[in-house]
């Protein structure tokens, strides 16, 4: 039966408050039965607890023990009952603390793995974009809100196809595994749909389809896919993200789109194409850039930070805007952030072998979904598969 309780007791208490329950009825037995101040001793041991290893709190509980033991003789209470019981409250004030320093270091050890698993699956989620890619640069950074992991719900990616570079930047709604979990759904299918479709809104579709079934009613995605043509044109389609940053050598333009309904939450898109120069710069980002808010609540301003996009190369340019942001929410983000650049090379990529007419500016189909299916568009070959196309 009392080993029943037991259980039960441990079950349902931390084990450290349990610690702490002990120390506090020692310290009140204590006061109550006036153990002057020699059963307080072992409060140093306690101090050390929170920053020192289990040894050195050890030794220093010791220091306390022996200080309390010889204090009994210049206070004339040596031997007494008051003294024995003084000397055993600090004996148990330095085992509180000892255990309490072992119980931080493990839960140090624990969260540091947690950590290093976190590491692990983001960069098997979002690996590291390549540096070049026919005839285009590319640098990305992803800063967590977690202090716990690195990982969240923000994502990005980059699919080479044999016609065109095609890109995602997506920010899930909610945070935690559950964002996660979704992140990866999302990037899962756009890498498979990027290079069945040729259609660019047939791949935010597929995109769509695959939330639709793997989210909650009330989760969603907002993505931006970007299409880069080796004739020097961008195609885009949101899904209710922002639009990006088209950075040139001495202009800042935003590059407006319609947007078609979050992920999840339909699969109605069009595409926008425009043009973009050598040497130009695409800034993709999630809410995390521009929501940024300081100490006085105001938002980061992205339009006064444009120049560091300028000039070094991808990578140092976003290291030098996310450097900036930190130090405007003063080290304490709110809410995950990614980043995407990409600039435009003066190395002219390969032609591809045939060039999609997805930048139709209509709509995708709501229709078949899947490879072959009737999309509805007027171009003949706006929703074939690549493999069928070839």
């Amino acid at each position: 039966m009392l080993t029943s309780v037991v259980h039960r007791v441990r079950a349902h208490t931390d084990p450290l408050t349990a610690a702490l329950l002990v120390l506090a009825a020692g310290i009140a037995v204590g006061a109550a039965t006036d153990l002057s101040t020699t059963g307080y001793f072992g409060i140093g041991a306690l101090v050390a607890a929170v920053t020192c290893p289990p040894l050195v709190t050890l030794g220093l509980g010791l220091c306390c023990e022996v200080v309390a033991v010889v204090s009994g003789v210049w206070d004339h209470r040596f031997g007494s009952g008051q003294h024995i019981a003084a000397c055993v409250l600090v004996a148990t004030q330095v085992a509180v603390a000892v255990y309490v320093s072992a119980h931080r270091i493990r839960r140090s050890s624990e969260l540091r793995q947690v950590r290093a698993v976190a590491e692990v699956a983001q960069r098997a989620l979002l690996p590291d974009v390549p540096k070049t890619l026919h005839g285009a640069g590319f640098a990305a950074r992803y800063l967590s809100a977690s202090k716990e992991a690195s990982v969240g719900g923000d994502l990005y990616e980059v699919v080479a196809t044999p016609h065109t570079i095609r890109l995602i930047i997506g920010d899930v709604r909610g945070k935690g595994l559950p964002a996660v979990r979704l992140a990866a759904v999302v990037l899962g299918a756009f890498r498979e749909a990027a290079v069945t479709w040729l259609d660019q809104g047939q791949v935010a579709a597929a995109c769509a389809r695959s939330v639709s079934r793997e989210a909650d009613p009330e989760d969603f995605v907002t993505a931006l896919l970007v299409d880069i043509h080796p004739d020097g044109q961008l195609s885009l389609c949101s899904a209710g993200h922002h639009p990006p940053l088209l950075v040139g050598t001495t202009t800042t333009t935003t590059l407006t789109c319609p947007s078609g309904p979050p992920l999840g939450l339909g699969e109605q898109f069009a595409t926008t194409v425009t043009d973009w120069e050598i040497g130009d710069r695409l800034l993709l980002f999630t809410d995390g850039l521009i929501e940024a808010r300081d100490g006085n609540r105001a938002f980061f301003p992205l339009d006064r930070h444009v120049d560091l996009l300028r000039e070094v190369s991808p990578g140092a340019a976003l290291d030098q805007l996310t450097a900036a942001l930190t130090s405007h929410v003063g080290g304490n983000l709110h809410d995950d952030l990614a980043l995407l650049l990409v600039e435009r090379l003066a190395t002219a990529p390969p032609q591809p072998r045939s060039r999609s007419t997805a930048s139709t500016g209509l709509p995708a189909s709501t229709g078949q979904s899947g490879p072959g299916g009737q999309s509805g568009q007027t171009g003949a070959q706006a929703d074939i598969p690549l493999a069928d196309a070839r």
